[in-house]
């Protein structure tokens, strides 16, 4: 009698529920080119969700070991768009991932397409504008012609969506859009994006957005041709004047 007296009289008074405020969470930090549009990417994302993502300076190309690499506390994330998956998935509200899983296997769909179908091509015609490798002729025409193809694919889907997928910025917005931005700045002049309206209304609405503005910054457009530019020369001398015949 006493134990279920002792019982009641616990169950009645109120709980004091104790939990411990976890420590300010570090930066999560990510190994790899900054100026690499794959890097891009993943900050993109990382605003997107408010995930504080750190590049260690001193990061580039010839750097050893495999990277980009995404440290985290459980453990290493690497390949560009295995830590873009994963960035993307930590806060479900966003909504990167789509919210649901089919909206989930379109933005798949888009991220492989980008990287088969658009970042090859477009990277065998830009890269020899970096100066990164040699330009073969034969191998850019055929690029060029595989970026029409994609860009073609691209515009026609846009025709009908704001957005890559479902009503807001997706993962596939972001992986496309930054695959296409050293593109819009070194090849793909005025001439060439003309056909692709559909595109262009898109590509200039995402990066208006404050997360891809931060990251970025302003996106220049390539103004001249894509043809190779011709080396830039001084002023020409003007021509000497001939002299007057002497009286």
């Amino acid at each position: 009698l006493k134990a279920l007296q002792f019982a009641k009289l616990r169950a009645a008074r109120p709980r004091v529920c104790r939990i411990a405020c976890p420590p300010a969470a570090m930066p999560m930090k990510l190994y790899a080119v900054p100026d690499d549009y794959k890097t891009k990417k993943a900050l993109i994302a990382a605003r997107y969700v408010g995930l504080d993502i750190e590049v260690p300076k001193g990061m580039d190309a010839k750097s050893v070991g495999r990277i980009p690499v995404l440290e985290t506390d459980e453990g290493c994330i690497f390949s560009s768009t295995a830590i873009a998956r994963y960035i993307s998935r930590i806060s479900r509200p966003v909504g990167l991932y789509g919210q649901n899983l089919i909206e989930g296997g379109m933005i798949d769909s888009w991220v492989e397409f980008c990287t088969h179908e658009l970042e090859i091509p477009l990277c065998t015609w830009v890269l020899p504008k970096m100066g990164v490798f040699e330009d073969i002729p034969e191998a850019t025409a055929c690029a060029k012609e595989d970026v029409k193809k994609a860009l073609s694919v691209l515009n026609s889907h846009l025709l009908h969506h704001t957005f890559m997928v479902g009503h807001s910025i997706t993962l596939a917005d972001i992986a496309v859009c930054c695959a296409l931005v050293d593109g819009m700045g070194l090849v793909l002049d005025a001439e060439f994006r003309k056909p692709y309206g559909n595109l262009m209304r898109w590509f200039n609405l995402c990066i208006a957005q404050p997360e891809f503005k931060a990251v970025l910054g302003e996106v220049k457009f390539c103004g001249g041709s894509a043809k190779e530019a011709a080396p830039k020369k001084g002023k020409e001398a003007a021509p000497k004047k001939e002299a007057a015949p002497k009286k």
